[in-house]
């Protein structure tokens, strides 16, 4: 019997959050909210047939965030209905259909260093010119605030970064207000433009809009134009190259899309206030001397290193990637040779510390987007559940580096150890890969190579190989995208009509190379033990099941694999 829709006029929702198991006790008991108090400090009273049950007051200094749309709540394992009638699973999507959060509320935000804002939206003070992140020990006069909706806002305005919290070089925002896809598409693929001087119209043109309808949902969404965006990511990004290596001004200024040095140094004193030269010379520069170029990652605390790296250790591509206790590396083709990676923890910096190795300053860029995304950088453990002890183990979801590579080794480790699945993927890269600058170091075969290569000769099932074989079709004829800009739920449906592909292994590549935050391979052994046993609540997850993946298989898989 299909589930009965409830209108509503009127809905107040608490920030911060409540548990979403009040949703699914709304629901179950199929209840009607027939009371709302008028003091903004309101209290839910549900019927539970006829006895009212009361969810609790929350403190006046928790702004209330309001529906005004009339419309359908539509509550299917906690499910919500979104303003374009899109069923969301996200929690900051009912963002979209809520009134906007007013001057006050964020000065709020901001006087409390709420963290659940960080990376969402940024400060400015106006006696001093300088902008800040939520969560910046600074605390300005609330009169002395003004507040933006990112970065590059703030510089708009002209703001200069602030030099205790760094809003410049922080962490990002891995949920870039998903209930506004439009706005989080089109950042994903200025991010992912492989020269970083895309156009406009060339971006609005595979979101399938016209550029000033780009235009427009941007000014919206980040007070800023397209334009004005990329200009502020390859400052950022010539800023993190002046301080932390040693190379020339004017080979930064071209590697990060400038033209001329005449025109980098005019936007750069712009935002700055200072000539690129001298912030070299102003005595925070951290300029390494090495083999290579040495750079760091912010990250948020807490952060499990340990765990990331015992992942990327148990998945090792022999031959690409090789990972020790506290190190990573991995081999890159770079023309007719091979660059390198080696990422390690800086805990006194908070930060993950790069070094590279053969590669020109033009490739920085999506090197350092790769390597965001495979230790899941821009992730903020306040999204995770309300549990201290769960938010204290800093657990992060593994991405990839290369998400083709990725999703053929996942594809090999279907039904089969892990084990197993390494030693075949070793086999595929030793047969059908190609050794790079020295002995044992290979680079791994394309897609093109894929398509027509006989795979069972590595001891797989046909139905594998003819899996692979697929896939490597698609991406080599451009019709299946690695994008974390990719519609997630259409890119699902590709995968799942490739035959030898199922649900786990679906849910384990977008989880790896798509960052979905709610993929979610309940199929897993462990998993389907962990839920059998009550060890974990999985309506406590909800959208953010990928971490909760990884959270069991951190803190249970060694008891929870052992036979019975």
């Amino acid at each position: 019997m299909p589930r009965p829709e409830i209108n509503f006029s009127g809905l107040f929702l608490f920030h911060p959050p409540p548990d979403k198991r009040i949703f699914r006790q709304f629901w179950n008991a199929q209840s009607t909210i027939i009371s709302f108090s008028n003091n903004f400090s309101p209290l839910f009273i549900l019927l539970s047939q006829s006895h009212p049950l009361y969810l609790g007051e929350h403190e006046k200094d928790l702004f209330v965030l309001f529906f005004l749309v009339a419309g359908r709540l539509l509550a299917s394992n906690i499910g919500i209905m979104s303003e374009n009638c899109q069923q969301s699973s996200e929690w900051w999507d009912i963002v979209s259909i809520m009134k906007q959060l007013t001057n006050s509320d964020c000065t709020q935000i901001i006087l409390r260093r709420d963290p659940r804002y960080d990376g969402r939206l940024y400060f400015g003070v106006t006696t001093t010119k300088i902008y800040c992140r939520p969560v910046c020990p600074a605390r300005p006069k609330p009169e002395n605030i003004v507040i933006y909706k990112s970065t590059s806002e703030a510089e708009k305005a002209g703001c200069r970064p602030c030099l205790r919290c760094r809003p410049d070089l922080a962490p990002g925002n891995k949920f870039i207000n998903p209930g506004k896809k439009l706005a989080h598409d089109g950042l994903r693929l200025i991010e992912e433009s492989t020269t970083g001087t895309e156009n406009v119209e060339s971006i609005a043109q595979i979101l399938g809009i016209s550029g000033r309808h780009l235009r427009r949902v941007f000014g919206e969404e980040l007070g800023v134009s397209p334009i004005e965006i990329m200009q502020t990511r390859k400052l950022h990004l010539a800023k993190h190259l002046l301080l932390e290596t040693c190379e020339p001004v004017i080979d930064i200024a071209l590697a990060t899309g400038f033209n001329s040095i005449r025109r980098f140094n005019q936007a750069f004193k712009a935002v700055y206030q200072m000539t690129p030269s001298k912030i070299r010379t102003g005595g925070r520069s951290k300029v390494y001397q090495s083999d290579g170029l040495l750079l760091t990652l912010m990250v948020r605390k807490p952060y499990d290193f340990a765990s990331i790296l015992a992942f990327f250790n148990r998945h090792a591509a022999r031959g690409i990637e090789r990972v020790t206790l506290d190190s990573y590396e991995r081999y890159v083709l770079n023309q007719n040779s091979y660059a390198t990676i080696k990422v390690t923890i800086n805990k006194s910096q908070d930060a993950l510390q790069i070094h590279l190795q053969g590669f020109r300053l033009r490739q920085i860029r999506l090197v350092l987007l790769n390597i965001r995304r495979m230790f899941d950088v821009d992730h903020n453990p306040v999204y995770l559940p309300a549990s201290p002890a769960i938010r204290s183990t800093g657990v992060r979801v593994p991405g990839s580096f290369d998400p083709f590579e990725a999703a053929v080794s996942i594809i090999l480790s279907q039904l089969v150890s892990i084990s197993q699945a390494t030693g075949k993927l070793s086999k595929l890269i030793e047969q059908f890969g190609a050794l790079i600058g020295g002995k044992d170091i290979y680079c791994f075969p394309s897609p093109e190579k894929l398509m027509t290569a006989e795979i069972e000769q590595i001891g797989i099932t046909r139905s594998k190989a003819n899996a692979i074989r697929t896939l490597s079709e698609m991406v080599h004829r451009h019709e299946f995208h690695f994008s974390y800009a990719a519609d997630l739920s259409e890119t699902r449906k590709k995968l799942l009509a490739i035959k030898g592909i199922g649900p786990w292994t679906t849910e384990m590549i977008m989880m790896r190379c798509f960052g979905d935050a709610d993929a979610f391979p309940e199929s897993d052994l462990i998993i389907k033990r962990a839920l059998d046993q009550n060890l974990i609540d999985e309506a406590m997850w909800k959208a953010s099941r990928s971490y909760m993946t990884h959270y069991v298989w951190n803190e249970f898989a060694e008891t929870l694999s052992k036979r019975k």
